[in-house]
């Protein structure tokens, strides 16, 4: 017999017997501490307000046969089954102000909030209009108010991207919103040249690793899977698979949940920097939340026309010539031709008649909007309500606010409207 210190293949051996045994015991370790690290994300719920009315009630009388229920505005839809319901209910559903804190769109009252249905009942919502507001279809869903005022996200059953549906069972009725579980703060953001922006990623409620995306599969207690809302926290590191930048500008990482995008420091014209984050999920795909960031070169306007919403687009800039300033878009984007016109620094401006006073005009492909207007009483052209505000000049950029009441559009511009905005752009002094 040799002795031992004699072998040394033995103890190669034995030297990788235990260094595999040590590497499989810390590969436990790991695997047990990511799936204990699974339900740590730090979401304290928060209680909100019942939100009040905000539209007309829509309401039907179904019984076991079953029915369908839309609100008014049309973009929630209320399928009953057969078998759902005892006896004739009226059901009724009413859009209420948003209080979930990571809401998106319209939020609706579903009534009777006691009623418990034998089958469920599908909820579909048309998220189209509030398509830009989406950080992920697959991490988009439903919530609902509990009793205690805490909003539980329950996702959905089925999402529908190219529809723009989204569609969840329920047994219960209760006050129900879309909301975003995750996203990237800011989803958009105007930036000036040279300037930085933090975009993080966020989460609004806990989460198990297979809950990341929708359907949830558990989680929580009362009729079905979800999870509490409360203030964001950053998205876990274990969730975060690469950032990427798609653009001019550049990315400067500071920590795993969050990057630093600096813009160019000069752009000629506007442009457009996307900022994402791909996850890692549970399920094969690919997953990606957006941050879309607009560098204007020469500044951005504002322009809601009748209340409508809001649309923002770039600026030529404010140009200069003796004590008038003239503020208008390049090559008609927005929708039209956008003018604005005033004849001092920082102050209010009535709008007025003279050629070279103040005025608003903002030209479309079907119309024309002016800050003047044909009065039937005394059969002529006056001045619209409203004025024009400017807030700051420095450092040759110039902010400002407009609002013109009763603006003239139309043939004759007998026809009347509302316009009102902002804008913050570049100065030329010609």
């Amino acid at each position: 017999m040799y002795p031992l210190q004699h072998k040394p293949y033995f103890h190669i051996f034995l030297i990788g017997i235990l260094l595999c045994s040590t590497f499989s015991i810390l590969s436990c370790k790991k695997e047990t501490a990511v799936r204990e690290d699974d339900l740590l994300i730090d979401i304290v719920p928060l209680k909100r307000p019942v939100g009040a009315t905000d539209g007309p009630a829509v309401s039907k009388k179904i019984g076991p046969a079953g029915g369908t229920l839309s609100s008014s505005d049309g973009l929630i839809q209320i399928n009953i089954p057969a078998g759902a319901l005892d006896q004739e209910t009226t059901i009724a559903v009413q859009p209420i102000l948003q209080t979930n804190i990571a809401g998106i769109g319209v939020s609706y009252r579903l009534s009777p909030h006691d009623i418990t249905f034998k089958k469920a009942v599908s909820l579909t919502y048309d998220w189209s209009s509030v398509s830009d507001k989406v950080g992920l279809p697959e991490t988009l869903g439903f919530a609902y108010q509990q009793a205690d005022g805490i909003w539980k996200y329950v996702g959905a059953s089925q999402v529908d991207p190219e529809e723009g549906t989204l569609t969840f069972e329920t047994s219960h009725f209760s006050d129900w919103s879309l909301m975003n579980r995750l996203s990237l703060s800011p989803l958009e953001a105007t930036l000036e040249p040279g300037q930085k922006q933090t975009v993080s990623a966020l989460i609004y409620t806990p989460t198990k690793w297979d809950d990341l995306l929708t359907p949830l599969t558990g989680g929580g207690q009362g009729p079905e899977p979800g999870y509490p809302v409360g203030m964001p926290s950053p998205l876990p590191a274990k969730f975060i698979d690469s950032w990427e930048l798609v653009g001019p500008g550049q990315l400067v990482k500071a920590d795993a949940s969050s990057v630093s995008y600096q813009a160019p420091a000069a752009v000629n014209e506007s442009t457009d920097a996307t900022v994402s984050l791909k996850l890692r999920a549970p399920r094969a795909g690919t997953y990606l939340l957006l941050s879309k960031l607009h560098i204007a070169g020469n500044g951005w306007i504002e322009l809601s026309i009748s209340g409508g919403a809001t649309v923002k687009f770039p600026a030529s800039g404010v140009s200069k010539m003796g004590g008038r300033y003239l503020l208008s878009n390049p090559e008609n984007e927005g929708g039209g031709y956008f003018l604005l016109a005033w004849t001092g620094g920082v102050g209010n401006y009535r709008y007025d008649l003279s050629n070279t006073g103040n005025h608003f005009h903002f030209q479309t492909d079907q119309t024309t909007y002016m800050s003047r207007f044909f009065d039937p009483a005394p059969q002529a052209l006056v001045p619209s309500g409203g004025q024009i505000s400017i807030n700051a000049i420095n450092n040759k950029w110039v902010e400002g606010t407009f609002t013109v009441t009763k603006a003239g559009y139309g043939p004759t511009l007998e026809e009347i409207t509302t316009a009102s905005g902002r804008f913050k752009a570049r100065l030329f002094e010609l």
